[in-house]
């Protein structure tokens, strides 16, 4: 195509083989194959010099159109290659959204401005199965997450729980409070179905400190369950980011039967795309936003 509209330019094929930077005998055999390919003369030959024909006329837009495609489908190629387009969808925990979320987001923007990212908020089961489903490319989930043998994952940000109380609780403010002190109050849960590795961990932590939770009210998300300790339903167990969000009719206490490591958020991802060259930059991202400031 780009010899066809070089000598559609000059008219001339030594001219043309020039500004093609190739000899002119081959350009002439490069045209003549083309034109018997195709079924049609695009150039008419004379002493007097190169002339196009009707059907070189016809096609010297449709050659440019395709010369541009090609040029696109090769920087498209190489843009890729350094992870400079592409489409990244990424699901996330609110928890993310504190911190995580918005650093890393605006580090990879700034670096891939070309990536298409979709964004959608869901709880760590749905995470994981979109993952295993194929329906997402990256999940932002509460660590420990359920096993999926084709899902892997690398915590980012430890966490730990702390104590919920509504802010009148005779319980807040004292010392050296222990999960066990609360073995009596009315617990706010995870739900089991939506949040089943928050639910298990928070269960677990209660077990270890001797005691079953009584729980009398479950909720889907960290906002729900907090707002319901506002109101004085309960008490709960959250991860410590939220500590400096929440409402202050909410106080939160140190645990100090708890290890201060036990929960985090995790970036998940397919193994069998562990070598994307969008997974990798978008893992740079996610590392530079859990660096301290």
């Amino acid at each position: 195509m780009r010899q066809v509209l070089v000598l559609a330019e000059t008219l001339n094929f030594r001219l043309a083989a020039e500004r093609l930077h190739m000899a002119q005998p081959p350009l002439s055999v490069s045209i003549r194959k083309l034109e018997e390919e195709i079924g049609a003369s695009l150039f008419e030959r004379s002493r007097a010099g190169v002339r196009l024909t009707a059907a070189g006329k016809g096609v010297l837009e449709h050659a440019r159109r395709t010369l541009f495609h090609a040029q696109q489908f090769r920087l498209s190629a190489q843009m890729g290659a350094l992870g400079q387009i592409g489409t990244l969808r990424i699901s996330f925990v609110p928890s993310s959204t504190i911190r995580l979320l918005p650093r890393s987001i605006a580090h990879f923007r700034a670096r891939h401005p070309g990536v298409d990212l979709r964004l959608s908020e869901s709880g760590t089961n749905a995470a994981m199965a979109g993952l295993r489903d194929g329906m997402i490319d990256i999940g932002l989930v509460r660590y420990p997450v359920p096993n999926h043998p084709t899902v892997a994952t690398v915590v980012v940000e430890t966490n730990h729980y702390v104590a919920a109380l509504p802010a009148s609780h005779p319980k807040a403010g004292k010392p050296r409070l222990k999960l066990v002190d609360l073995r009596d109050e009315p617990f706010i849960m995870p739900s089991p179905l939506e949040g089943s590795a928050s639910y298990m961990s928070m269960m677990h932590a209660c077990a270890s400190a001797g005691f079953t939770p009584n729980i009398v009210q479950e909720a889907s998300q960290a906002q729900t369950m907090l707002a319901l300790v506002e109101s004085g339903l309960g008490v709960a167990l959250v991860p410590n980011v939220w500590q400096h969000l929440a409402a202050r009719a909410v106080r939160f206490e140190q645990l100090h039967d708890l290890p201060r490591d036990n929960i985090g958020l995790a970036l998940a991802y397919r193994k069998e795309e562990e070598d994307s060259v969008l997974l990798h930059a978008f893992r740079l991202s996610v590392a530079a936003a859990v660096q301290p400031d």
